[in-house]
């Protein structure tokens, strides 16, 4: 399972180290690789909640393309991930 995203916007060096860092500590990815201007995120499996949840932070904190995530909905995870008043579900699911 693989997420291709649109690279990140990087304020700074430290900044970018910190991201790769972020994405080293969430269990599920098993490893990331740059293709042009696109960061492709190689997951292991899907995500658990909290490591959905990681990926969602990590994703709006670092302005990416969230689009992405949507196809990391599951039956199991639809209660919370698909909630309409969070702060992720326009930016996942474009509802406009």
């Amino acid at each position: 399972m693989q997420i291709r995203v649109e690279g990140p916007t990087y304020f700074s060096e430290n900044d970018e180290t910190a991201m790769f860092e972020w994405l080293g500590r969430i269990s599920v990815v098993q490893d990331v690789t740059g293709e042009g201007c696109d960061l492709i995120i190689r997951l292991k499996r899907a995500p658990t909640d909290k490591q959905l949840r990681d990926l969602l932070a990590l994703f709006f904190r670092y302005q990416m393309d969230m689009t992405p995530l949507a196809a990391l909905r599951t039956a199991k995870n639809e209660s919370w991930f698909s909630e309409q008043d969070s702060y992720w579900f326009d930016k996942v699911f474009r509802r406009t």
